[in-house]
C-alpha cells in the first residue's frame, strides 16, 4: 500500500505539517506508521482522520474535548463517540444561531449607515 509523506498528507487534509506533528504529540494519531528513517507515513485512512480532526477543531471543539473524543475507541464504544459528536453539533448549532442574530445587528447598522450617507436617516440613528 502506498503511503504519503507528512507534507502530502497535510496538503490532502487541508492542514499544516505543524498541526499534524502537534496532533501526533497529543496522541490523536494513534497507529501512524513510520519509514526506516523514522518519518511519519500516512495512509488514505490517516488523511481521512486528519480531515475529521481538522473539521472538529475548525468548528470549535476544544483540544481537551478532541483528546477525549480520540481516547474513545469508536469501534468498541460507538455510542460514546456518537454522544460526543451530538453534543458538539449542538454547540455548533447554538453558535450558528448566535452568529445569525449578530449578523442581523450588523445588517441593521449597515442599513443605518447607508441611510445616513444618503441623507435619508437622522444622524442619531447611527451610533
Amino acid at each position: 500500500m502506498a503511503t504519503l509523506t507528512i507534507a502530502d498528507a497535510a496538503e490532502a487534509a487541508g492542514t499544516s505539517t505543524d498541526t499534524i506533528r502537534y496532533y501526533d504529540r497529543e496522541g490523536l494519531l494513534a497507529g501512524l506508521s513510520r519509514d526506516p528513517a523514522g518519518n511519519r507515513r500516512f495512509t488514505t485512512d490517516d488523511v481521512g482522520w486528519l480531515r475529521v480532526l481538522r473539521c472538529l477543531r475548525d468548528t470549535g471543539m476544544t483540544m481537551a474535548d478532541l483528546r477525549a473524543f480520540c481516547a474513545v475507541d469508536g469501534e468498541v464504544r460507538p455510542a460514546d463517540r456518537l454522544a460526543m459528536l451530538q453534543a458538539h453539533r449542538d454547540r455548533v448549532l447554538e453558535r450558528i444561531r448566535r452568529t445569525h442574530e449578530q449578523l442581523a445587528v450588523i445588517e441593521g447598522k449597515i442599513e443605518a449607515y447607508r441611510g445616513a450617507t444618503a441623507g435619508t436617516r437622522a444622524p442619531e440613528v447611527v451610533r
